[in-house]
């Protein structure tokens, strides 16, 4: 199954949204509707209770309840008596008089004075004969259509019973009503559902409309926002080896956008930089081998085209330290390479002044006085391996340069290890003291190849200290010569 576009997924979304806040929005205007009718219909019902109630307690302090006037209301109502019989009902009530008995239950002695919206009766099917005669009456036209609705219908009402009075019939006068009387008016709902219906006939097609709006605005403008990172892929997939120089259109968005195509620019940046570093590096590196390659090619010709006048001892010797200075610029290569692709160093606890005591010893008879000063034990954290190769590769520097002595040093500082190594050379002036810790440099190009070294002896030096979070400076000794400072963190 094809997945889903950028784009394609933001408009699911976007659409889902919407209608949950369409869904939300529609429950909300509807509950408002209908909350606000049907509290209009509770508040009307019960102000006509409170209407009938008043005009029957008046007429029947006077004695003739025929006299009372029932106000003109589309609210349904029912008036009965203690024994059972119907004394008034609204038309649309009749249909529902199963064998003439009332709707609502028969008051009882003891009944409580009023119920206040908070019983229910529940209406059966109407009796078919009096629903077509209520269908048939002229005055009202909205009966039969009433009769309908309220079929198997529960609702509200509101009752009040013997209006604070019992009436008792006697014998002398017939016309007086037995027993106390119950008015219910019943609460409808039927306003409230029309002013919903009425609110669902907009709501239905404009809600699915304006989601597939929003949901048609998010893919449009999700591609839109998009066309800039499509206009940088572009261009990136056309950037090669060749063209690394090239570089994204960095839009003027300053948003998230313009922050991944400037970040995509410095990393083509990086890219070059590295690019042109290896081309650099492999060039440096033809030269450097093909210098005693060269070297021992010609010796060899030599003396093979003169064998009977070539001093085979001199040659051997000089074939083995030509030799010798390839095997050492292989290692270095070597190590070059294993330093980039390594991720990092593991770091142990590492005796950095027995380590130097090591590479001094063994450069005791080389020519200059070597000299050191530092504690018996000095631990940082390291690689044994890569701290020795560093070491060596400084004390081979200063011997190479120094003319009569060597001084080396280690001092404890705020938590750091220090190492100086001092020779009395020439020095390096304090322009290049940077620039001799890059790859194949040389300053003294003559001297160096005469002592064998092909300038990568430094640049390994300041990449071992670099990954072991130190730090690898150049800088003047007291005596004039080079001073080369090495600050480690001590374990």
């Amino acid at each position: 199954m094809p997945r889903l576009s950028t784009a394609a997924r933001v408009t699911v979304v976007a659409g889902l949204i919407s209608a949950l806040l369409a869904g939300g929005f529609a429950y909300w205007i509807r509950h408002e509707v209908y909350t606000s009718r049907y509290e209009v219909e509770r508040e009307r019902a019960n102000t006509t209770r409170d209407l009938i109630a008043d005009n029957l307690a008046v007429e029947l302090h006077r004695g003739n309840a025929s006299t009372v006037t029932f106000p003109a209301t589309t609210q349904l109502y029912e008036i009965i008596d203690s024994a059972g019989r119907t004394v008034k009902i609204h038309p649309a009530l009749a249909p529902f008089q199963t064998n003439g008995r009332p709707i609502q239950p028969r008051p009882l002695p003891r009944e409580a004075i009023a119920w206040d919206g908070d019983r229910a009766i529940t209406f059966g099917a109407p009796d078919p004969k009096l629903q077509q005669h209520a269908c048939t009456l002229e005055s009202d036209r909205s009966i039969c259509a009433t009769v309908g609705r309220l079929s198997g219908r529960r609702l509200k009402a509101y009752r009040t019973v013997g209006l604070g009075f019992e009436f008792r019939r006697l014998d002398k006068e017939p016309g007086r009503l037995h027993g106390t009387l119950a008015i219910t008016v019943f609460v409808l709902p039927f306003e409230a559902e029309d002013a919903v219906a009425d609110v669902d006939r907009v709501l239905k097609p404009a809600l699915p409309l304006a989601v597939l709006i929003i949901m048609l605005g998010a893919y449009v403008g999700t591609r839109t926002a998009l066309r800039p990172v499509e206009r940088m892929r572009a261009q990136a997939a056309a950037i090669s080896q060749r063209n690394l120089h090239e570089r994204v259109p960095v839009p003027r968005t300053g948003d998230v956008v313009a922050r991944l195509a400037t970040t995509l620019n410095e990393t083509l940046a990086r890219l070059e930089a590295a690019a042109e570093q290896q081309r650099g590096f492999v060039a440096d590196a033809a030269h450097e081998l093909r210098s005693p390659i060269s070297s021992l090619r010609a010796i060899l010709e030599v003396a093979d085209e003169h064998p009977d006048r070539a001093d085979w001892t001199k040659v051997s010797g000089t074939a083995i330290e030509e030799t010798k200075r390839l095997q050492q610029l292989a290692d270095d290569l070597l190590l070059v390479a294993r330093l980039d692709a390594e991720p990092g160093t593991v770091h142990q606890p590492v005796d950095l002044a027995e380590l130097v005591r090591r590479q001094l010893a063994r450069r005791v008879d080389e020519g200059p006085e070597l000299t050191f000063d530092a504690p018996e034990s000095v631990l940082v954290a390291g690689d044994a391996a890569q701290l020795a190769r560093l070491v060596r590769n400084l004390v081979d520097n200063a011997i190479r340069h120094a003319r009569t002595s060597v001084a080396v040093g280690i001092e404890q500082q705020d938590g750091n290890v220090v190492l100086r190594i001092d020779d009395d050379g020439a020095g390096i002036p304090e322009a290049e003291r940077e620039r001799v810790f890059e790859r194949f440099t040389r300053l003294d190009e003559a001297r160096s190849r005469d002592a064998g070294g092909a300038g990568l002896g430094l640049a390994i030096a300041r990449e071992i200290a670099l990954r072991h979070h130190g730090t690898l400076t150049a800088a003047e000794a007291p005596d004039g010569g080079a001073r080369f400072v090495l600050v480690l963190r001590q374990v």
